[in-house]
C-alpha cells in the first residue's frame, strides 16, 4: 500500500512534504486513544481539523474507523455549533480557534456532559483553559497534543483550567528524547529532539531519520516529563532582555479587542534581532497610535520595533500564520512607526 502524503504548514517557509504508512497513523491512533483518552468509547466524533492536515486525518477520520462511529466534519463550517445528543459521548477535535466557539455554548456543553476535546496544531489558547476550567464538574475533559508533522504526536497533557497552563507534558509511550545541547545560558532549555518509531520521512528516501529536533524549548520535570518554555521561533531577545511573542500577543489582544493580531520575529541590525506587530481591523485603527499603547506593555517587555496594518492576516488551514507571506504584505514606509 502507497505511503500516505502530509505537508507542513508553510508557517515559516515553504511546505515540505513527509511520508506515512497505514501502520504508522494506526499505531498513533491507538496510542492516543490509550493512553491519552483511556481507550474511552465514543457515539460520535466531530473534526474542526481538516482531513489533509496530518492531525485532522488522524483523529477526524482513522479514530472514527477505529471505533466504528459517525463523524461530522466542520473544517469547512469553523463557525457551526457541534451537534450534542443527548446520552451520545461525543469527541471533539478543535482547532486553536475552535475554543472561541464553544467559550459562547458553555450551557450547552454543561448539560451534555458527555464531552472530550483533543487540541493540537498550536498552544492551548486562554479560551480553551477558560472552557476546560468551567465545565469540569459537567464532566468535560479535554486533552492537549504536542507535535508536528515530522514527528507526529510525542507528548500529552491535560487542558484545566486557566491558572494550570504550567502542567508539565508527558512523552508518549513510544517516543524518547535524545540528548541536545542547551539552548540557553542556563543549561536547562534545551530544543526538543525526539526518537520514536512513527516518524515521518522525506520523497526519496528509503527510512525515516533517527531522531527530529522540534523548534520547542523545554526543561526536564522528572522521567518522561518536560515543562514547555515556548517555540525557538516565538522568543526573541531585544537588548538581552527575552521577549516571548505569544504572551505579547495574548497581552495586545486583551488591550485591542477585535484585531486580529500577531507579532512576528526580525532581526535588527542594532539588537540582533526585534519584532513587528501587525494587525487587520478597522481603518480606525491607527497602526502609530496602537504602538504607542503597545509601548506601555506591563514587565519590562520591549515594544514593537514596528506595527503595520494589513488587509488580512494570512493562515494556513489549521489556523498557523505564514510569516513569510505575512511580512511580504507589509508596507512600512506608509503604515508603521519605527522605533
Amino acid at each position: 500500500m502507497p505511503d500516505i502524503a502530509f505537508a507542513t504548514s508553510g508557517s515559516t517557509g515553504p511546505p515540505v512534504t513527509w511520508l506515512r504508512t497505514e501502520a504508522q497513523l494506526r499505531a498513533e491512533v491507538e496510542l492516543v486513544h490509550e493512553a491519552v483518552l483511556g481507550s474511552a468509547r465514543f457515539g460520535r466524533v466531530v473534526s474542526y481539523a481538516p482531513p489533509g492536515h496530518l492531525y485532522g486525518r488522524l483523529y477526524g477520520r482513522e479514530l472514527p474507523r477505529l471505533q466504528d462511529v459517525p463523524v461530522t466534519g466542520l473544517w469547512d463550517e469553523p463557525l457551526t455549533v457541534p451537534p450534542l445528543e443527548d446520552g451520545v459521548p461525543t469527541l471533539l477535535i478543535c482547532l486553536p480557534s475552535t475554543w472561541q466557539l464553544l467559550a459562547r455554548h458553555l450551557p450547552a456543553l454543561a448539560r451534555h456532559g458527555r464531552v472530550t476535546a483533543l487540541h493540537s496544531t498550536g498552544p492551548a489558547t486562554p479560551a480553551a483553559h477558560r472552557v476546560a476550567g468551567r465545565l469540569t464538574e459537567a464532566g468535560f475533559r479535554a486533552h492537549e497534543l504536542l507535535g508536528s508533522t515530522e514527528t507526529g504526536a510525542v507528548a500529552h497533557r491535560r487542558i484545566a483550567g486557566e491558572h494550570t497552563d504550567g502542567l508539565p507534558w508527558r512523552l508518549l509511550p513510544d517516543v524518547e528524547v535524545l540528548p541536545g545541547a542547551p539552548a540557553d545560558d542556563s543549561g536547562t532549555a534545551r530544543r526538543l529532539r525526539v526518537a520514536s518509531p512513527r516518524l515521518a520521512r522525506r520523497p526519496g528516501t528509503e527510512v525515516p531519520p533517527e531522531g527530529w529536533e522540534l523548534p520547542d524549548l523545554v526543561a526536564p520535570a522528572g522521567p518522561r516529563a518536560f515543562h514547555h518554555l515556548g517555540r525557538a521561533s516565538r522568543l526573541v531577545k531585544v537588548n538581552g532582555v527575552r521577549c516571548d511573542l505569544a504572551r505579547v500577543e495574548e497581552m495586545a489582544r486583551a488591550r485591542c479587542p477585535g484585531l486580529d493580531l500577531v507579532c512576528a520575529p526580525v532581526s535588527d541590525p542594532v539588537r540582533g534581532e526585534h519584532y513587528e506587530v501587525f494587525y487587520a481591523g478597522p481603518a480606525t485603527v491607527d497602526p502609530v497610535a496602537l504602538r504607542r499603547q503597545l509601548g506601555r506593555l506591563p514587565s519590562g517587555l520591549p515594544a514593537p520595533r514596528a506595527v503595520h496594518r494589513v488587509p488580512r492576516i494570512p493562515r494556513s488551514a489549521t489556523g498557523k500564520v505564514l510569516t513569510t507571506e505575512l511580512t511580504a504584505t507589509a508596507r512600512p514606509a506608509q503604515e508603521a512607526e519605527h522605533v
